[in-house]
C-alpha cells in the first residue's frame, strides 16, 4: 500500500517513512503542497498523511481541495497545533484522523494501520484467497498454516494482487506501487520477482500459474473459476515489530536538530545587537515550530515544551530588547535538553521511582520511621511488614525493586524467606543490616542471593544511599542485554535452562542440532556460548575447536555443561579453549552467576 507524507519537516518525515517502510508500505515525501499534487496525479495512494503548516499552502486547505477533486482516500493531519478548536475544523474539512506532535511512532504507525483497514471492504485486515492467507499487521502470508519465506518486494506483490483479485497489473503499475522513493528499476526487475514469487507459492502445493500472466497486458490472480476470493473476521492481535530503533533514528537528524536550535540561538544573538530582521525571525519560529513538533519523538519531551513556548513566544511581534532575557534562557534550556541521550530524563524520573520493602521484625519503630523518612526523600515509595507473612502478603500484590531486610543471624526462616524470594524475583537487590556478622553467616546470605550487608548500628541516610548505589549498579550491568546461546542435544534440558535463565535478564537462543551452530552462531552474535559435550554429529570439544580457529569468534567465552565430572574430559576442555566447565545438573540461579562472573572478569582483562 502506497501513503504520501506531507511535510516540510524532513528529518521527522524519513524517520516516519523508516518506519513505514521497515512495515512494508511504499512511502513518498512531499515537502509542500505543490509538491504533493504533483505525486497524487502521478500515482494512486492509499493515505495521505498533511501537516497544517507548510509552506505555500495551509495544510486545512490543501485537505479541502483534495476532498473537493473528489479523492476519497483517508487523510491524516499530523501537526503541533493542540486547540479543540482547530481539530475540530481539520475533521469538518475533511480529515480522518488528527494527531498532535510530538507523538509515538508506534501509536502513529497503528493509527496508520487503522485508516487502512477502514478502506478495505472487507470485515478484518486478513486477506484470503482460497488457502492462501495474508495478516498486513504482521507482515506474514501463510498456505495452509505454512509460512512463506518472502522478500518485501514479493510480499508487497502478492499483497497488491491479494487486496485487487480481479484486476491486471502492468509492470509499471507494480513498479509504481512497490517502488516508491526508489530509483525505479526496469521491468525485468518484476517479472525477475514474479518468478521468484511463483516458485515460492509452488513449493508450499499452489499452482505455479496461480499469479497469471496476461499477455501483452501484465499480471493478476487466477479467475474465480479456478480459486475464490473471501474475509474473514479472524484478527491477529501480535502487535507489529519494531523494527526502527528510535536512538539509531536520532542519530542519523541529531545535526539537523543542532542546526535548527543554532537558528534560534543566532535570533539571540542578533536581538542582543539590536539587528533582528522579519526574515530571521520568520526562519527562527520556523525551526521552533519544526523541533517543536519532533523532538519529542525522539525521546526529548521536555524539549519539545521548550521548543514550542519559543514558538508561542515568537507570536509577540517583533521582539523587542527586552525580550533577550526570555529568548537566552528558552534556548540554554534546550541545548541543555539535547545533550542528553535520547528518552534518558524519563528513564532517570523512572528510576527514581523506587519501590520498597522494609523488613523489621524486631519492631524497632524509630529505626522504621527514620528509614521511611530516608527513603521518601529519595523519591523511594515504601512499604514496612512486621513479620514475614505480612512481606509475602505485599510482595503478591506490589511490585518490589528492592529489599531492606533487618536480620538476625543465625536465623533458618529468614534466609529461607530470602532463598525463595530469590528464585522467584532474581533480579530485586537484597540488602540486610546484621549485627556483628560471622563469617559463615555472610557466607548464607550470599548463597539464599543476597547482595549486601550493612553492619547494625547504621545510619539511614547511609542505607538509603547504599539501596540507590546498588540498584543503579545492577541497572548498568542489566542494561545492555546479554546473548547466550546454549547447545544440547535434550530439548527438555534447553526448556528448562531457558525458563530458569530468562529471569535474569538473558536473552536466550536454544539449539539442539549441532550441525546448525555456525549458521546460529552468526545469526544471534552471542555474548558466551555454553556447550554440552557429548552430542550426535558435532561434539561439544570439536564446536570449541572449529570456535578457537576462528579469528573472529575465537575470544567467544565457551562454558561446557557436562554430565563428565571425571579430571580428563575437564582437562580435555580446558586445553582445547574452553573457559569454564559446570556439571550437571545445575540450577538456573549457579549457571547465572557464572555466566554474569565470567562476562565480568573478560571485561576486566
Amino acid at each position: 500500500m502506497r501513503i504520501l507524507l506531507v511535510d516540510d519537516d524532513e528529518q521527522l518525515m524519513e524517520a516516519l517513512a523508516s518506519k513505514l517502510v521497515d512495515q512494508r508500505y511504499a512511502v513518498d515525501i512531499a515537502t509542500t503542497g505543490e509538491m504533493s499534487w504533483e505525486f497524487m496525479l502521478l500515482f494512486d495512494f492509499d493515505l495521505v498523511v498533511l501537516d497544517w503548516m507548510l509552506p505555500d499552502i495551509d495544510g486545512v486547505e490543501l485537505c479541502q481541495q483534495i476532498r473537493a477533486e473528489g479523492y476519497t482516500m483517508p487523510i491524516m493531519l499530523l501537526t503541533a497545533r493542540d486547540r479543540h478548536n482547530d481539530k475540530v475544523l481539520a475533521l469538518d474539512s475533511g480529515a480522518d484522523d488528527y494527531v498532535v506532535k510530538p507523538f509515538d511512532f508506534d501509536e502513529l504507525t497503528a493509527r496508520i494501520r487503522a485508516l487502512l483497514r477502514r478502506e478495505i471492504s472487507i470485515s478484518s485486515p486478513i486477506l484470503e484467497w482460497g488457502n492462501l492467507k495474508l495478516d498486513p499487521k504482521t507482515h506474514e502470508v501463510h498456505h495452509k498454516q505454512q509460512l512463506l519465506p518472502l522478500t518485501p518486494k514479493e510480499y508487497g506483490m502478492i499483497e497488491l494482487f491479494m487486496r485487487h483479485p480481479q484486476q491486471v497489473f502492468s509492470p509499471g503499475a507494480v513498479i509504481n506501487n512497490l517502488w516508491a522513493g526508489e530509483d525505479p528499476p526496469g521491468e525485468e526487475a518484476v517479472r525477475t520477482h514474479i518468478k521468484g514469487l511463483r516458485q515460492k507459492l509452488k513449493a508450499v502445493g499452489l499452482a505455479k500459474d496461480t499469479i497469471k500472466t496476461v499477455y501483452g497486458v501484465g499480471y493478476r490472480l487466477k479467475t474465480n473459476d479456478d480459486n475464490s476470493t473471501a474475509e474473514t473476521s479472524q484478527l491477529n492481535t501480535q502487535p507489529p515489530k519494531r523494527n526502527a530503533d528510535i536512538n539509531q533514528i536520532w542519530l542519523q537528524f541529531k545535526d539537523l536538530a543542532f542546526e535548527r536550535l543554532a537558528s534560534l540561538e543566532k535570533l539571540g544573538i542578533a536581538l542582543a545587537e539590536n539587528k533582528v530582521t522579519a526574515e530571521l525571525q520568520a526562519q527562527a519560529k520556523s525551526s521552533a515550530h519544526k523541533l517543536a513538533g519532533s523532538l519529542g519523538c525522539f525521546g526529548f519531551p521536555e524539549g519539545s515544551k521548550i521548543a514550542k513556548q519559543f514558538e508561542l513566544f515568537m507570536d509577540h511581534n517583533p521582539l523587542k530588547p527586552e525580550d533577550l532575557e526570555q529568548v537566552t534562557k528558552l534556548t540554554t534550556s534546550l541545548r541543555a535538553d539535547l545533550q542528553h541521550q535520547p528518552f534518558e530524563k524519563i528513564k532517570d524520573v523512572l528510576s527514581n521511582n523506587i519501590s520498597l520493602l522494609i523488613i523489621d521484625r524486631s519492631h524497632d519503630p524509630n529505626l522504621d520511621q527514620q528509614l521511611i523518612t530516608e527513603a521518601n526523600n529519595h523519591g523511594m515509595k515504601t512499604h514496612i511488614a512486621t513479620d514475614l507473612t505480612q512481606a509475602q502478603r505485599i510482595l503478591e500484590r506490589e511490585s518490589i525493586d528492592a529489599l531492606l531486610h533487618k536480620i538476625v543471624f543465625p536465623d533458618g526462616e529468614d534466609l529461607k524467606f530470602l532463598e525463595q524470594l530469590h528464585q522467584h524475583q532474581p533480579n530485586v537487590p537484597i540488602v540486610a543490616i546484621a549485627e556483628s556478622p560471622q563469617l559463615l553467616d555472610r557466607l548464607n546470605f550470599v548463597r539464599r542471593g543476597g547482595n549486601l550487608i550493612l553492619q547494625h548500628p547504621v545510619e539511614p541516610l547511609i542505607a538509603v544511599k547504599a539501596i540507590s548505589e546498588l540498584i543503579d549498579n545492577l541497572g548498568k550491568a542489566n542494561k545492555v542485554l546479554i546473548k547466550v546461546l546454549i547447545i544440547d542435544d535434550d530439548p527438555q534440558l534447553l526448556l528448562s535452562l531457558s525458563m530458569s535463565l530468562e529471569p535474569w535478564g538473558f536473552e536466550i537462543t536454544t539449539l539442539n542440532k549441532s550441525t546448525q551452530f555456525w549458521e546460529v552462531l552468526e545469526s544471534t552474535e552471542p555474548d558466551i556460548l555454553v556447550l554440552d559435550i557429548e552430542m550426535p554429529d558435532l561434539n561439544g570439544i570439536e564446536l570449541c575447536q572449529i570456535l578457537r580457529s576462528d579469528r573472529y569468534w575465537q575470544h567467544l567465552p565457551v562454558l561446557f555443561l557436562s554430565v563428565h565430572q571425571d579430571n580428563q574430559t575437564k582437562n580435555q576442555a580446558f586445553n582445547i579453549g574452553a573457559d569454564d566447565y559446570i556439571c550437571k545438573p545445575v540450577t538456573g540461579s549457579v549457571l547465572a552467576n557464572r555466566i554474569l562472573n565470567r562476562l565480568k572478569r573478560m571485561r576486566i582483562h
